[in-house]
């Protein structure tokens, strides 16, 4: 019952129209795919974080790239977001000229993790994209 509820939490609290509770219900889910990679990490779950990317506040766009960066760097967990990281690839490397200074620092940092973590991922265009940034 409990398992059922949680699967319903997300999609209703990612969807919110306060910020504050956008960015707490995605700081939520990247905790609970980190403790319970078997159950959360999962692409009904990604879909989430992976929208969020988007969204037009700082600290929810902040929160969901903090998030990415623990399962990013986890390397026991990185086999399971290629899927998601084919989708979002692009969009995580344009953050690293987010508006919002914050986003642009934890999006090079993100990056930073999957180039260590998962081999081949990024190409030589998005690590040149870096490049003036740094």
């Amino acid at each position: 019952m409990i398992f059922s509820m949680l699967r319903k939490l997300p999609k209703v609290t990612c969807r919110d129209v306060l910020p504050e509770i956008r960015a707490i219900c995605i700081e939520e889910i990247g905790c609970w795919m980190q403790s319970y990679s078997t159950s959360f990490l999962t692409d009904s779950y990604l879909k989430y974080i992976g929208w969020t990317l988007h969204d037009k506040h700082r600290e929810v766009r902040v929160k969901c790239v903090k998030a990415l960066k623990g399962l990013y760097g986890n390397r026991d967990l990185t086999a399971r977001l290629e899927l998601f990281t084919g989708r979002f690839k692009d969009w995580m490397v344009s953050m690293i000229v987010d508006r919002e200074y914050s986003v642009a620092v934890e999006a090079v940092r993100l990056l930073i993790l999957i180039l260590k973590n998962m081999e081949g991922v990024l190409m030589d265009v998005d690590c040149e994209s870096v490049y003036p940034i740094v």
